[in-house]
């Protein structure tokens, strides 16, 4: 199968080859400062050492950046390095809440175990969790595992945790792809696509050091040095970040009182690499590393404080004691107030990270780029429970004999419970031409992920391994200076094994799939210059996991994802200070991967099984933005989505069954917001700008969430003393609003409360 593989490989590599054959034609130089040309013959960008000071846009309203290029219509959402200075955003997370049709989820804390999905911070857009995110156009997920499960039922299909990305000191842009938009990235991008492109080196030297401290005894440090070298040939950028907490507070839902989260301290430290090498305006050799390493306390929930007493305390360690004692809220009130254990005992997570990758250009074309890349991917993970058991002699929590035995009982760093490898490597080949109104792309990556989970009490290793090779064409043809339609086409073949060692037997499994075709077909056209819409279209297919080949948790073996996206939109312009945005997105999946309650005729009942059934999703979202001159701008958005799943291949659903023990139907909406608006309000006067953005969530189901509604204010000011030098504050959750991103019926209300309010002040120093 191997063979089979690289043989494929390599002939793709050639088509592609053939393709590019033809006419050499320079890139078109563009000012930033000036506007794209809106010619039917050359409606290209170049985006190339692109500074960007303003929004560049093309005539459609895209936001140009320095690989724009790849899009091909759809709602595009850019958050650039001046937003994210001047609103302070420690994490990815920060900065995508503000996007129109994005949903974050975080459990309210940093430090979360590998493989327990609650404990990581999912990122959706338009209500789907089937998101790509790329750094630098490059897709960071390994396509064998992920931090949040093995199988495919997993309470998320997200790749990656957000957060776990790259540190913001090294981020440039963001931009947010909605839809099929991007269709470049992958079949599997269901919900779009988030590409993080990092900072490079400056035509001039420039440094910046950048401390903060706060609340809960936080302190950040950042550090980065950009400059050039070789008259200007050679650019660089270095970026060293540090930080720290000590634990946090929240408010609790269910009482109204605020606690101390036991246990969620962190220490975080980052380094980011970038050098660019211009051998002239067509060859660049650009290399890249990013290092990421996290120390943080795991507290896996907030405990139900009200049960911190002798008596229920003993009818807690009575049923957890039990092997065969109930297990759940629903059926064990108290149920998560055991994880208090692990808090007070030293529970941790921690893992270490070193992705690099190097690429060489060798071809600028209408803004396209031909370039070979070479990448390696290397992540590490671990940490431990703490006194993980339930001991006869646990006295109550937070009472002077609890926190002597919790001393007792402490484990330090030393001890590990978990230990977990993701590994990838890979080549990609990307080719870009232009044919007078056609510009052709195409590109090929072959990867190989591996996943090693080792059992550190006996030594046992578990090993998942995916090749994978995937390939895209695509034509963007621009019909008139007004309208552009992009047909493409991708592959994809995949190539698994898995060894698993239990009880001294190994085992070994070889799946092959065989090639996989998905189109795709986006347009946008602009009325004028105030107005423009866009249409696209692709089929979608996700394959299964290693793991799910041998589940027994099904009816019968699950099969690849698969279904149809449509997405439609409208931009329009009522002045140069107002404009309005509508976004709609319809996904029918005709098997997707799910677990409900389904008739068993062995069982002669109704047994939750892993399933492939059918799925129907909407999404809708609005953003208006105004000026108002000179000073004041806001920014409202607006944001629904709606799923529905129903049987197929002749199951049938439980009819009876509720949200709390199983019912997707009702759990995929009850479990997010219905409805999320946004108001975002900024000042700018020469040395001053602030900010302040309202979040508000509705139609929050209150057998998951412990309010139907939440809203949130966030503050941030910046003052420049002078032109090295800014002095800022920021202060998040400005009402102490108590709330909850994440729920679980198992856990019960309120298990993941988020931060309360707590605030940051810094400055930041250029020499």
């Amino acid at each position: 199968m191997k063979k089979k593989l690289k043989k494929s490989a390599v002939l793709g590599i050639l088509l592609s080859t053939v393709t590019y054959g033809g006419v050499d034609v320079h890139a078109q130089e563009m000012n930033a400062a000036e506007p794209a040309e809106e010619t039917a013959a050359d409606a290209t960008y170049t985006t190339k050492d692109i500074e960007v000071t303003e929004a560049l846009k093309d005539p459609f309203g895209n936001i140009i950046t320095e690989q724009s290029y790849y899009r091909t219509g759809g709602d595009v959402n850019v958050i650039d390095r001046d937003m994210i200075e001047k609103r302070h955003y420690e994490q990815l997370t920060d900065a995508l809440r503000h996007v129109p049709g994005v949903l974050v989820r975080t459990p309210g804390f940093r430090g979360g175990e590998f493989q327990i999905a609650n404990n990581h911070n999912v990122v959706s857009i338009n209500g789907d969790d089937r998101v790509v995110v790329l750094v630098d156009g490059r897709r960071v997920d390994n396509s064998v595992s992920n931090i949040f499960g093995t199988y495919s039922d997993a309470e998320t299909k997200a790749n990656v945790d957000i957060n776990q990305v790259i540190n913001m000191n090294g981020v440039e842009q963001i931009e947010v792809i909605k839809g099929p938009g991007a269709s470049i990235y992958g079949s599997d991008a269901t919900g779009g696509v988030i590409n993080i492109i990092t900072r490079k080196g400056l035509d001039k030297t420039e440094g910046t050091l950048d401390i903060s401290t706060g609340s809960w005894h936080r302190h950040n440090y950042k550090l980065s040095y950009a400059g050039s070298l070789d008259e200007n040939r050679l650019k660089y950028f270095v970026g060293l970040s540090r930080e720290m907490s000590g634990d946090s507070k929240y408010k609790d839902g269910l009482s109204g009182n605020t606690y101390t989260f036991v246990n969620t301290g962190y220490k975080d430290e980052a380094a980011n690499i970038r050098i660019d090498y211009d051998f002239d305006k067509n060859h660049t050799l650009r290399f890249a590393h990013n290092h990421m390493q996290s120390d943080a306390d795991y507290p896996m929930a907030a405990p139900d404080h009200k049960y911190f007493n002798p008596m229920d305390w003993e009818r807690i360690k009575n049923i957890w004691r039990d092997r065969n004692g109930a297990r759940g809220e629903s059926r064990f009130h108290g149920f998560r107030t055991k994880w208090a254990i692990w808090a007070a005992t030293g529970a941790y997570s921690a893992y270490n990270k070193n992705n690099h990758d190097l690429t060489y250009v060798f071809h600028r074309d209408s803004g396209m780029e031909s370039f070979v890349r070479v990448y390696q991917q290397n992540e590490r993970y671990w940490g431990s429970n703490g006194e993980e058991d339930m001991l006869e002699d646990t006295p109550v929590p937070e009472t002077p004999e609890w926190y002597a035995w919790a001393k007792a009982h402490y484990k330090g760093r030393d001890f590990r419970k978990w230990y977990d490898r993701l590994g990838n490597e890979g080549i990609q080949l990307q080719l870009g031409k232009a044919f007078g109104k056609h510009n052709v792309l195409t590109t090929w990556t072959y990867d190989r992920s591996e996943f090693d989970h080792t059992v550190l009490s006996t030594g046992k290793k578990y090993h998942l391994e995916r090749s994978t090779l995937t390939g895209y064409l695509q034509d963007k043809i621009f019909l008139s200076d007004k309208w552009e339609l992009t047909p493409a086409v991708r592959y994809a073949r995949y190539n698994d094994i898995g060894q698993r060692t239990t009880t001294g037997v190994e085992s070994t499994i070889r799946t092959s799939g065989g090639a996989i075709f998905t189109p795709s077909l986006n347009t946008q056209y602009a009325f004028d210059k105030a107005t423009s819409a866009y249409f696209g279209y692709s089929r979608v297919h996700r394959p299964i996991k290693v793991d799910d080949y041998t589940s027994d948790f099904g009816p019968r073996p699950l099969e690849d994802e698969k279904g149809d996206v449509w997405t439609m939109g409208v931009r329009h312009a009522f002045s140069k200070d107002t404009s309005l945005a509508v976004h709609y997105n319809y996904t029918h999946m005709a098997n997707a991967i799910t677990e409900y309650s389904v008739w068993d005729d062995d069982e002669g009942d109704f047994t939750a099984k892993s399933i492939n059934a059918k799925e129907g999703k909407k999404a809708f979202n609005l953003s208006l933005s105004h000026r108002f001159r000179p000073h004041w701008s806001l920014t409202l958005n607006y944001t629904h989505a709606f799923d529905k799943f129903s049987a197929k291949d002749g199951l049938v659903f439980d009819p009876a069954l509720t949200w709390a023990n199983g019912n997707v139907n009702a759990a995929i909406n009850d479990m997010r917001p219905a409805n999320v608006y946004m108001a975002d309000l900024v000042y700018e006067n020469g040395k001053l700008n602030t900010s302040l953005t309202g979040t508000w969530y509705t139609g929050c189901n209150t057998a998951a969430f412990t309010s139907a509604r939440a809203l949130l204010l966030d503050f941030n000011i910046n003052y420049k003393l002078h032109d090295d030098m800014t002095i800022y504050a920021s202060v998040s959750n400005l009402t102490n609003q108590s709330y909850e991103t994440i729920v679980s019926e198992y856990h019960g209300k309120g298990s993941w409360p988020e931060a309360g309010r707590h605030f940051m002040i810094g400055a930041k120093y250029k020499f």
